[in-house]
């Protein structure tokens, strides 16, 4: 049936909300986040350093009628949505007559709705909970807001597969075209900061005081953050009928299970490493093939150690190619970080540059990489593997070919 085919990406995002100024942060080693007011002087946090959306230019390509009715997560879908559509050319016309798959994956889902039910439940005024903000708290409102708010006609899917959501649902829109119950998939991830995850990772004693340094000798944790990364796949017989231009080809993905700990990789890397050689088998690709790794690269001393040691299981322990981490500039933006990575990437190919990882001081001797420090590079690109590793031994690994 031909590859299928990636032919528009949309983002919401801390480094900005269109496809231009987010690769010109990227590009420029931007860091996005900073410390937050509201836990600076709040004794119940050790750091208090967050990557949150202040630009609310998002909301214009949302319809007032949504955003009254749909919490913050189902409006970043609708906005990244939106322009995704709008960069992949789809008419009207042709969202009228195709079946449109929507797949979205989150970490955290509404989770801002339910803090703000917790603080009204409790408060010493209490009477009621308005129904609307109620009802804005149901997670599948993710995928029917979109589908709602863009008016298309085909299976809907939430993914909560943590950290991971965005991979496994670009997994889940590929197969849904595949076995023929799609012939266009709008797919991503999405999460919004949240005091839940900032408190979780506190207590995890997994944040940095500072800045996120995936791959560098003295990092030291992540940094939490937020937004949204949604693409148009599609059959490439329908792109191609429609005159439509393909950005990358999503050849092959992978999905594991560690079997090991909640929160903890495989010490060994167990699914990280069947991930990554199962993308490859289904992409029909060597390991050498590869041309760049889009890191996981939280900045946690074991993840980016126990990455590494997959790479090395995987390409081999002088072949690893260049690898960088943008989370180092966005932070960790949960369900959201895999999708932005791909756009990320593919915006890679099309630029002949390798993203850096910023932050970058001292080389840590364990974990033998090329981590494109502080400075982006110029390469040419033809096939990226991208990682996306979250709690519960939830692993992915997808590769995509430059369209």
């Amino acid at each position: 049936m031909g590859d299928i085919v990636l032919t528009g990406m949309g983002v919401v995002s801390t480094a900005g909300h269109s496809l231009e100024i987010f690769w010109d942060n990227l590009l420029r080693g931007h860091v996005t986040y900073k410390p937050l007011e509201e836990f600076a002087n709040n004794s119940n946090y050790r750091y208090c350093v967050g990557s949150k959306i202040e630009d609310m230019s998002w909301r214009d390509r949302v319809e007032k009628e949504y955003l009254n009715t749909y919490g913050r997560v189902s409006s970043y879908a609708i906005s990244a949505a939106s322009s995704a559509i709008l960069d992949a050319g789809l008419t009207t016309e042709d969202i009228k007559s195709a079946r449109i798959a929507v797949c979205v994956g989150t970490t955290m889902g509404e989770i801002n709705a339910e803090e703000r039910i917790t603080e009204l439940k409790y408060s010493k005024d209490f009477v009621d909970i308005d129904r609307v903000l109620l009802d804005s708290y149901n997670t599948e409102n993710i995928g029917n807001a979109v589908r709602k708010a863009l008016g298309l006609c085909g299976p809907v899917y939430v993914v909560p597969t943590a950290c991971a959501a965005g991979n496994y649902a670009f997994a889940l829109g590929k197969r849904l075209i595949e076995w023929e119950y799609a012939d266009i998939a709008i797919v991503g991830g999405v999460d919004t900061f949240s005091r839940v995850a900032f408190t979780g990772f506190q207590r995890l004693l997994s944040l940095s005081p500072d800045l996120c340094r995936p791959f560098d000798k003295n990092r030291k944790g992540l940094i939490v953050g937020e937004g949204c990364g949604i693409v148009v796949l599609e059959k490439e017989s329908t792109a191609t009928a429609r005159k439509a231009r393909i950005l990358g080809r999503l050849l092959g993905v992978g999905l594991t299970s560690d079997r090991y700990h909640m929160t903890a990789p495989h010490p060994e890397g167990d699914g990280a490493i069947r991930a990554m050689k199962r993308a490859l088998e289904e992409a029909g690709l060597l390991s050498s093939d590869i041309d760049y790794v889009s890191a996981h690269g939280t900045g946690t001393s074991v993840n980016d150690r126990i990455e590494v040691k997959a790479m090395e299981q995987v390409f081999g322990t002088n072949s690893i190619p260049a690898v960088s981490s943008i989370k180092s500039m966005l932070g960790h933006a949960m369900g959201a970080a895999s999708a932005l990575e791909l756009i990320a990437s593919i915006q890679m190919m099309h630029n002949d540059k390798i993203l850096p990882t910023v932050n970058h001081v001292e080389t840590d001797s364990e974990l033998l990489i090329d981590c494109v420090p502080n400075v982006a590079r110029d390469a040419s690109i033809e096939f990226v593997m991208s990682n996306s590793f979250a709690f519960g031994g939830q692993v992915s690994s997808i590769v995509v070919k430059k369209g």
